[in-house]
């Protein structure tokens, strides 16, 4: 183990790295469990599709590009550890809390996107259909797979991606690293900050399901009508595929106006990611 530490301040030495090989080794730990606990989760890093070796690998590239403020908050410190190995433990947990709690937020308006196609799926019958998306490890209905790629890759296309990784590097500034928060100021805020935005991505949800289903409602009144008409024809099932036609066709038709709902959509979570960042940074 000497020998390793040796080692280890020799090369620090040769990149000019002012840290004790110990204070090294804790703030790229810390550093790496808050970046890969937020890469696991958001999905336009690919979720459980993505090799676990990519994601580590990308990980450990950010940690390089964010140590040099890992190094400047240490030495605001005293460049001292001011904990022993329970509260490195403890900051651990913290650090992996903290990823998932932003990785979750970045994912939740794919969560409303892929939840307003299941919405016009079970509208439109076919809800039993349902696929398993690996970017958000759960299972989803036809469109609302179709619907979620299509945000992926249009979240991709747009550059919203850089944008949220340079929040999330800028974290470590206003949420130290090796520091301990005091959250019972911020408790109630965050609470009502929370259930606030879970309506708020319900409420989107049933916003980008209105058209299709609006369409599936009046087919549903057509052949209502004609089940008045023709009490003898089975209207139910005759409706079945006509429905699956129209929910699709409706769900095409509506792309131009779902790209603009969706860029819309990305720049209103990134709002938000910036104020819970803000609103946590009050607690260090």
């Amino acid at each position: 183990m000497e020998e390793f530490f040796a080692l280890l301040e020799t090369i620090l030495r040769t990149f000019e790295i002012g840290q004790s090989p110990q204070a090294f080794l804790v703030l790229v730990g810390l550093a790496f469990t808050r970046l890969l606990s937020f890469l696991a989760v958001v999905p336009f890093f690919g979720g459980a599709a993505v090799p676990a070796r990519v994601k580590t690998a990308t990980a450990a590239a950010f940690v390089i590009v964010i140590y040099p403020v890992l190094e400047a908050g240490m030495q605001r410190q005293g460049a001292k550890l001011q904990f022993g190995p329970l509260g490195f433990i403890a900051l651990l947990i913290k650090e992996a809390l903290i990823g998932f709690v932003l990785g979750f937020l970045a994912s939740l308006v794919f969560e409303a996107i892929q939840m307003a196609g299941r919405i016009v799926d079970i509208q439109r019958g076919s809800a039993m259909a349902e696929l398993f998306a690996p970017q958000l490890q759960v299972n989803v209905s036809e469109l609302g797979q179709f619907q979620l790629q299509l945000a992926i890759v249009l979240f991709l296309l747009i550059g919203a991606h850089r944008v949220f990784i340079g929040a999330l590097l800028q974290s470590f500034e206003v949420l130290p690293a090796t520091r301990f928060p005091q959250l019972s100021s911020q408790f109630i805020p965050m609470t009502g900050f929370v259930v606030t935005l879970t309506g708020q991505m319900i409420s989107i949800s049933v916003q980008l399901a209105t058209p299709p289903m609006i369409a599936l409602l009046l087919t549903d009144l057509s052949f209502g009508m004609v089940n008045r008409i023709a009490p003898q024809i089975n209207v139910f099932f005759l409706s079945l595929p006509v429905k699956m036609v129209v929910g699709v066709l409706v769900i095409v038709l509506a792309l131009p106006l779902f790209k603009d709902q969706y860029i819309y959509l990305f720049r209103e979570s990134y709002k938000v990611f910036e104020y819970l960042l803000r609103l946590l940074s009050h607690a260090f």
